[in-house]
Parts: structure tokens; C-alpha cells; sequence
């Protein structure tokens, strides 16, 4: 199954992510509905880290690890969870396969993908 980046007109097709504010939380409106990401960056681990929450700041997932190519917050979901589906990749470059302090905000960002509804 392909993915197709969502059009957005005017708006972004990625999470635009500063990893030098890292540790930092942000709000941002996903179709219709608010939620706010905390992006952490484990320094043992050497990994990246997000928290999401709802409008109330209902924790709705827990340090996330941001994984290249790999969708975020996909264990669980429900109507609470973003309709789009978020992965973090580059689209410039094939020959990145992790998620690193060097590439991550950069040539790896947070795109958006259309999520296909079974029928």
C-alpha cells in the first residue's frame, strides 16, 4: 500500500521540528483537531522521544521513539489520534535510514500522509 503525501494548499505537508529547542512542546492543528507534541531527545539511548496530548492535555501517547520510516503513534489509535499519518522520512536523500541529532528537523522531517480508510 502507497502512501500519498497529503496536499494541503497553503499549508505544510510536514511537522516542522527546531531539535535546538529539544526538550520543547508545541501546538499544532492536524485536520480538525488540536494536539500538542513534546519532543525529547534521550542522550544515552540517542534517540529521539515525542509525547503527544489532546486539546485538554490528556496524555494520549508517552515517549514515542521516532523511528525512520516508521509511523508515529500506530500502536494505538482510536478517534482521540491524528487522522493523518505521521512518518518521519526524507524525501531528498535514499541514503538515510535512521533518524539522527544531525539529520532529524533537517533532511528528516515529520511528513504527513494521507490515511487510507478500509472499506
Amino acid at each position: 500500500m502507497a502512501l500519498q503525501l497529503i496536499d494541503l494548499n497553503q499549508d505544510v505537508e510536514y511537522i516542522n521540528i527546531d531539535t535546538a529547542k529539544v526538550p520543547y512542546s508545541f501546538s499544532i492543528k492536524l485536520v480538525d483537531k488540536t494536539f500538542t507534541f513534546t519532543v525529547k531527545y534521550n542522550d544515552i539511548g540517542e534517540f529521539y522521544t515525542i509525547d503527544l496530548y489532546d486539546l485538554n492535555g490528556e496524555v494520549l501517547v508517552f515517549g514515542e521513539v521516532v523511528r525512520y520510516g516508521r509511523a508515529l503513534f500506530n500502536v494505538v489509535e482510536d478517534e482521540r489520534f491524528p487522522i493523518p499519518v505521521i512518518i518521519p522520512v526524507c524525501i531528498t536523500d535514499d541514503g538515510i535510514s535512521e533518524v539522527t541529532k544531525d539529520n532529524f528537523g533537517k533532511a528528516v522531517k515529520l511528513y504527513l500522509f494521507e490515511r487510507k480508510v478500509a472499506e
